[in-house]
This record gives C-alpha cells, structure tokens and sequence, in this order.
C-alpha cells in the first residue's frame, strides 16, 4: 500500500470515528460504549487529522506525534472550558469532534487528486 493510500484510508477510519463520536453525543449514547469510543477519539483523531500533514515521517511517527497533540489539544480545550466558567463538555466533544471532521476531509479529498 502507498504512503497516500494509507493515508487516504486512515482518513477514512479516523473520519467514522469522529461521525460517530459525534452521533453519540447527538442522540445521547452512555455506558461502555461511549466511554471507549470518546477515549478512542481523544487519543487519536485531533492530532492524527494536524500530524498526516507533516511528511515524510515514519507512520510509527505520525501516530506517536498524533497521540501527543491529541492530548495537548483535548487539555487545552478543557483547560480554556475551566477557565471561561464554560464546563460543557458535551458539546466541546461535538465541536471538537466536527472540526477534527475538517481535515480529514482534506486528506481523503487529497488522496483522490
């Protein structure tokens, strides 16, 4: 598989996973379920969606540079919720999540050019 081809189909896996992180917010999914996807989608999308941009790395890379920005990104977004008196966290979640949703459109529309 190409490095495009690998990243066009991670794009794609990551881009479900957000759609479906926020669907669960939006119908109100609880238990188990959410739990490991909302970890699932901290952990790996937000960062992954910013790390694909920078080339050419290593995949072990990305995905060591994409779990680290997603955690920066998920700590300063609650730090900012804090901090405003704003602790929604719900809706951060589906804001993040569909922002996230932004550039991995870019990078699946990237890979079919």
């Amino acid at each position: 598989m190409t490095d495009l081809a690998y990243r066009k189909t991670t794009a794609i896996v990551l881009l479900s996973i957000a759609a479906l992180t926020a669907l669960s917010v939006l119908i109100g999914v609880s238990g188990p379920w959410r739990l490991a996807l909302t970890v699932l989608f901290a952990l790996t999308v937000p960062g992954w969606a910013v790390a694909a941009y920078v080339r050419p790395w290593n995949q072990s890379f990305v995905w060591t540079v994409a779990v680290g920005v997603s955690l920066a990104l998920s700590i300063l977004l609650s730090q900012a919720m804090l901090s405003l008196g704003y602790w929604h966290p719900e809706r951060a979640l589906l804001g993040f999540a569909l922002v996230s949703m932004i550039p991995l459109v870019h990078h699946i529309m990237r890979g079919n050019q």
